[in-house]
């Protein structure tokens, strides 16, 4: 799982607790399915403006740079990607549950359709759990696993316990993303550091949470369900 500045680390995955082989490989596919939707380029560019604000604060400048240059030429590559989508941020349909530190959008949406780039992705919960039940543990275990990019490892964790919950993507407007990792490097290049950040944190808050179901698969077939609800046997 990539993770995008403010985006929490909680990846909630859950599934049934039918305890088989079929659930486990069942849940696997789902998760790489969903995690499928995401552009790779879009992802190592939110990274990098992410570890480039870090190099920023602790003032390595080279490294920002270096970071700035990667980040640019990734979301150059990600403007061919087919995971990329038009739609006005208006018509962008919200998830039920927003992830924790979800930036609030600064002003109303805009009705003007823009080209929407996946970077991110997260399962979130749907129901309060009891942080001691047995259900909150297989959420941390799922966790753990996911965080570590071993999805068939979280797919097994999945199985005990049957919460329903919802995939939400983290979506970034391609060109005003793009112009402001641009912006930075120019300001970078004129030793203005703190505009430099300033600019990364544009292109940070700039990212919207979406439903699932926005999102067509990279073939281009559109998502299954609709209400965007997960079991480990689904």
């Amino acid at each position: 799982m990539k993770k995008i500045a403010f985006l929490p680390a909680a990846l909630l995955m859950l599934g049934t607790a039918m305890g088989s082989a079929h659930a486990a490989s069942s849940a696997g596919r789902a998760v790489n399915r969903d995690f499928a939707k995401l552009s790779a380029d879009g992802s190592r560019a939110f990274d990098d403006i992410a570890m480039a604000r870090t190099a920023l604060a602790n003032n390595d400048t080279a490294g920002a740079v270096k970071l700035l240059t990667d980040a640019n030429n990734a979301l150059q590559r990600a403007k061919s990607d087919n995971r990329v989508f038009m739609k006005a941020e208006a018509q962008l349909t919200p998830p039920k549950k927003a992830p924790t530190g979800a930036p609030a959008p600064a002003a109303a949406p805009s009705t003007k359709p823009v080209a929407w780039l996946p970077v991110d992705g997260e399962y979130i919960v749907t129901e309060d759990l009891e942080p001691t039940s047995t259900k909150a543990t297989a959420v941390n275990s799922a966790n753990t696993s996911l965080n570590k990019g071993k999805p068939a490892q979280a797919a097994q964790n999945l199985q005990v316990a049957a919460v329903d919950v919802d995939f939400v993507l983290a979506i970034a407007p391609l060109d005003a993303s793009a112009s402001d990792v641009y912006r930075a490097t120019n300001l970078l290049a004129g030793k203005d550091t703190k505009g430099a950040d300033n600019a990364l944190q544009e292109a940070q808050n700039s990212i919207r949470f979406v439903s699932e179901d926005m999102v067509g698969s990279p073939n281009g077939q559109p998502q299954g369900s609709g209400n965007g609800k997960k079991t480990a046997g689904h």
